[in-house]
């Protein structure tokens, strides 16, 4: 069997938004993958998880994102995991798996510049090639030292990926939620109702960002409007 090229797009997603999806779409595309997983954290051992939504509602809104991209898969396997959440152990498992297939590790260029603080670095490298997403206006010379320096200490494979600045994060849409501001264009329209209907990041009622409305999948919406002519 021919050898699949396959990203790995980890992250809380707390929530996912749409520089999430140019994110993975920039990597399948220059890089040829044939598809994307993308892998909810369970519990970050790096970040502070108060306030983080449990990991069985990030992977939901994530499924509700990529539904229109058949590249785009999702994975319990983080958030099903029990304890802390480290990436050696994650990629370990993958391989497993799939057996032959190439993983493609997916991250922002701030998180390759600390990569030496990550939890058995040496098994992340040994395991992966990392695409490490370049955006605008950033200090390429200083990137590519960087990137020099963690192949030679962990005889790392490491690819820079073009990536268009898109300015929107988890951070921004979380906090406007908290005040009642609207959110509709920074992620899909379902992932908005989701987070409505389940009201989480905010204790104030949602502005109307989107009809409510119960979503209706496609295949569902035809046969629907089939009957109806008939």
């Amino acid at each position: 069997m021919k050898e699949r090229k396959i990203g790995i797009m980890g992250g809380t997603f707390n929530p996912i938004h749409y520089a999430h999806l140019l994110l993975a779409e920039s990597a399948r595309e220059q890089y040829g993958l044939d598809r994307v997983i993308f892998i909810p954290t369970g519990i970050p051992y790096m970040k502070d998880t108060t306030g983080l939504p449990s990991g069985e509602l990030r992977y939901q809104l994530v499924k509700l994102a990529i539904r229109d991209n058949p590249y785009f898969t999702c994975s319990r396997i983080e958030i099903d995991r029990p304890g802390n959440t480290y990436t050696a152990d994650t990629l370990r498992e993958l391989h497993k798996m799939y057996p032959g297939d190439h993983l493609y590790f997916i991250m922002g260029a701030d998180s390759m510049m600390d990569l030496d603080k990550w939890d058995r670095v040496d098994e992340v490298c040994h395991n992966t090639t990392i695409l490490a997403a370049v955006r605008y206006r950033v200090d390429l010379e200083a990137l590519e030292v960087r990137k020099k320096e963690l192949e030679e200490m962990f005889h790392a494979d490491i690819e820079l990926l073009e990536y268009g600045r898109m300015d929107v994060s988890s951070t921004i849409i979380r906090s406007r939620l908290a005040k009642g501001l609207s959110v509709r264009y920074l992620l899909p329209d379902e992932c908005i109702e989701f987070i409505r209907t389940h009201s989480f990041y905010t204790d104030k009622p949602p502005v109307e960002d989107i009809p409510s409305k119960v979503y209706v999948p496609e295949k569902k919406r035809r046969k629907k409007a089939a009957q109806d002519e008939a």
